[in-house]
């Protein structure tokens, strides 16, 4: 069990990037596990999403961290948490994917060229609406008891919704069920 998480999804991220990180960043804090999501441009849709974590947050606002503030906290017990996109060329830094010897990878998007090829594990499922029905999903097989608070729920919730549009695009039985 690595006792450092860092969870990044690609550049300029959306709302389902962010919502899929701050649900693996609750699966952590479940476990007593450090962890903190890595985005360095915040844009204005997920501005409010951020907003609303930090000020709900028992760690006083530190979940998010640019990546060079991530490439300085990596040790050799950091696993690297990537969500929403599996091409090297387009996460948020690219050079924790060189710095990290463990890589988990969820992402909804088919495989295309330049995929994340050093992950220990690689969860792609392009059947998916989205990263947040998939971390979801994967909350329902935790054995802990895992509290979700609200602006978290809220933030996956959002990540489904604007992926499927308003559930009209991409939409199956498991995307109602997440």
């Amino acid at each position: 069990m690595k006792d450092n998480v860092l969870i990044m999804g690609h550049k300029m991220s959306d709302v389902d990037a962010v919502g899929a990180a701050i649900g693996v960043y609750r699966i952590c804090k479940t476990f007593n596990t450090k962890a903190h999501i890595v985005i360095n441009d915040i844009s204005t849709s997920v501005q409010p999403i951020i907003d609303k974590m930090n000020a709900s947050s028992d760690s006083g606002g530190d979940i998010f961290v640019t990546g060079d503030k991530a490439l300085t906290m990596v040790d050799g017990n950091t696993m690297l948490v990537v969500v929403d996109v599996n091409r090297q060329s387009y996460v948020e830094c690219e050079e924790l994917l060189h710095k990290v010897n463990t890589i988990v990878l969820l992402d909804h998007h088919r495989q295309g060229a330049d995929v994340i090829d050093n992950a220990v594990l690689s969860y792609i499922e392009p059947y998916s609406s989205s990263s947040c029905e998939m971390v979801a999903e994967i909350l329902q097989y935790i054995d802990a008891d895992v509290k979700i608070k609200q602006a978290e729920a809220d933030a996956m919730y959002s990540g489904i919704m604007i992926d499927t549009n308003n559930f009209l695009v991409k939409t199956g039985v498991r995307t109602f069920e997440a």
